[in-house]
């Protein structure tokens, strides 16, 4: 099945469900039970369904030992937790990013209008919530705008996994700005790319993506579609 295919089936308003294949209800469901009920969703402010959260920790804990995690929209740290969580396992590190409450003008030009932007959580907020959660030393927040934040990028760090959930009008732009630094077999994963769960937006610029290249492991959990990148 190509990746068009697979987005084709992915995004069908109607159809089975199936046990393995293209989807898989119930390992996400069990996962989603076993690994995606570790953080108060409300108290942190974020947006991920429980099949979400239990697939990014099953994700993480597949990243090689010592591996990097690229995070491109944090909040308030709970996506990032159970990233975290699974990434625990073999030791690694994840480089997120966020504006966080900077530059609040800024962030008013280029909204999408997704996220509030009135009390936003700070970066120091969230650095104490992952400290508490016990992955200190495992992570760097890093606070600015993706762009810029890839425009400055060390080369010498190479991606095992980026995770995209920031603007949702540059799902594209943010793969492009990091697919120079993706280790082969990366995986990619994005979130609201569904057209039932998600953004328009990011259902063309998920299309995009995954036409150019070539890729195995594709993988639809409720908005995220997700597959790993061969080199």
């Amino acid at each position: 099945m190509t990746p068009n295919e697979f987005l084709d089936k992915a995004w069908q308003e109607s159809g089975p469900k199936l046990i393995s294949g293209f989807s898989r209800p119930v390992y996400h469901n069990v996962m989603g039970l076993l690994r995606g009920r570790k953080y108060d969703k409300k108290a942190y402010g974020g947006m991920i369904r429980h099949t979400e959260a239990g697939m990014l920790t099953t994700w993480a804990s597949q990243v090689p030992r010592g591996g990097v995690i690229v995070e491109i929209g944090c909040y308030g740290g709970l996506s990032t937790s159970y990233l975290l969580r699974g990434l625990k396992q073999h030791g690694g590190t994840i480089y997120s990013m966020d504006p966080f409450n900077s530059d609040l003008d800024k962030q008013a030009e280029l909204t999408d209008n997704c996220v509030p932007l009135d009390n936003k959580p700070t970066k120091a907020l969230v650095e104490q919530r992952l400290e508490k959660n016990g992955f200190a030393g495992m992570f760097k927040l890093i606070e600015g705008f993706s762009q810029e934040v890839a425009a400055n990028w060390d080369p010498s760090i190479k991606i095992d996994f980026l995770w995209i959930d920031g603007n949702h009008e540059q799902a594209y732009r943010d793969f492009k700005d990091f697919e120079p630094y993706l280790n082969p077999g990366a995986r990619v994963a994005v979130h609201d790319a569904h057209p039932r769960y998600g953004y328009q937006e990011v259902v063309r610029d998920v299309r995009k993506i995954f036409a150019e290249g070539q890729w195995e492991d594709m993988e639809h959990v409720k908005s995220i579609i997700a597959g790993r990148l061969i080199k």
